[in-house]
């Protein structure tokens, strides 16, 4: 086992990451940056809703309801007493939080003392080691959750994307809200949280990102002497499903109480990515949607000046090793005309006069620009620093940028719009 600290170097940005594993088996990944004040730290586990289904590494099957992550997120900020661990945070004058994604979920403080720095991470850390339910909780969660739940059914771009994302992928997790939905939360009890906890709140399964003013080497030093993580789970960890592909719901459409039609444009890869790609991969997508349909191309420009859609529009992409999508949404005056002439652009993409050298050059720039001032925010790091990609680096993008030609963007584009899935969802006014 690795136990030293590795330094690896970024030269194009400055930057600087030193990893390590733990020897409870955590792996480390601090990023010093000692001209700020601020500290963050975030610990990630390898659990999202698409985990609703895994088989451990002794073939058994375990299945679990919607929601089951984030419920668990949720449940894991109260200590044994039922007090929310927040409160112990601000005590320290830290901030905290918590979110589940489709993959993964993270917690995180950030802090301004550097008094206070070892203790946040010892009260983060303890927020991961250990969980205390009580049927009483559950219900008050369950109550909670459902109430959020709705809240985000009544919000029509919510309800827009995750529509879509639904009708990508039917009969599959993702097709779930990521709080999963009334009926599914209610069949959460203590034992389901207790073997989610057990499978995958292990060390090895987990990574904890430090980013600000800190000292790699002090707090290397200093995890490895508190030995948390003590108490061995006896479970073994999961092999994650692939999500199926069942048939998609080409079109789709509802009514909600709104001014404007919104239009969703989704699009769903069939071949999976390769991990040390995926960084790559979602690069070139995002380049070439932007190319096609972003302020500098001449079909925005075209469609916002004859006012058939406006600054709303938005571009999504996910590439994860179990699947990949995008979906555009935007607010629209004629969504039925219009999703015609845009599925018909992408399918004919590698035409498409916005896609060419000099735009391409025009929206890497723009990219480049955009990520060195990201680079700002210590909050931006540490959130989109993935530690699970391998081979690949958030502060690698910079060169990935660099790299891509326009051949690049066409083999993408092939290999991805002329074997994907793609729908449209409309909601319309009532």
């Amino acid at each position: 086992m690795n136990v030293k600290l590795r330094k690896q170097e970024f030269p194009s940005v400055g930057e600087v990451v030193y990893q390590a594993v733990l020897t409870n088996g955590m792996k480390l990944v601090v990023i010093p940056k000692h001209e700020y004040q601020e500290v963050y730290g975030i610990i990630t586990t390898r659990f999202g809703s698409v985990d609703t289904m895994f088989t451990d590494y002794q073939g058994e099957v375990y299945n679990y309801p919607a929601g089951i992550a984030h419920f668990l997120e949720h449940k894991l900020f109260e200590d044994s007493q039922g007090k929310d661990i927040l409160q112990k945070f601000s005590i320290m004058g830290a901030e905290s939080n918590a979110f589940t994604g489709y993959t993964r979920t993270s917690y995180l403080f950030s802090t301004t003392n550097q008094n206070q720095v070892k203790s946040c991470l010892d009260l983060l850390l303890e927020i991961v080691e250990n969980l205390s339910v009580t049927e009483e909780s559950i219900a008050r969660e369950s109550e909670i959750t459902g109430q959020e739940i709705d809240m985000y059914k009544d919000q029509p771009d919510d309800r827009l994307f995750y529509q879509t994302l639904a009708n990508l992928y039917p009969h599959t997790p993702l097709a779930q809200d990521i709080a999963g939905s009334r009926d599914s939360i209610k069949l959460i009890g203590i034992e389901e949280l207790k073997e989610n906890f057990n499978h995958f709140y292990q060390p090895a399964n987990m990574v904890l990102v430090l980013v600000g003013k800190i000292d790699p080497e002090e707090i290397f030093k200093y995890l490895n002497k508190k030995e948390h993580f003590k108490v061995d789970k006896g479970v073994n960890l999961v092999h994650h499903k692939k999500i199926a592909l069942y048939p998609v719901v080409r079109t789709d459409s509802m009514r909600m109480e709104i001014a404007n039609p919104k239009l969703a444009i989704g699009l769903r890869g069939k071949d999976l990515v390769e991990a040390n790609e995926m960084l790559r991969y979602k690069t070139i997508l995002k380049i070439l949607f932007t190319m096609m349909f972003g302020w500098t191309s001449q079909r925005f420009q075209r469609l916002y000046e004859s006012g058939k859609i406006d600054h709303s529009l938005t571009l999504e992409v996910e590439v994860e090793e179990a699947f990949h999508f995008v979906i555009l949404t935007m607010d629209v005056e004629e969504p039925v005309s219009l999703s015609h002439a845009l599925r018909s652009a992408i399918r004919n993409f590698a035409s498409d006069p916005d896609v060419t050298e000099e735009h391409l050059d025009i929206v890497k720039s723009e990219m480049f620009g955009d990520f060195l001032h990201s680079l700002n925010s210590l909050d931006f790091i540490a959130t989109e620093y993935n530690p699970y990609l391998e081979r690949e680096n958030l502060f690698d993008i910079p060169l990935i940028l660099q790299n891509i030609r326009l051949k690049d963007v066409l083999e993408v584009g092939q290999s991805f719009i002329d074997n994907c899935d793609m729908i449209d969802f409309t909601i319309f006014p009532k």
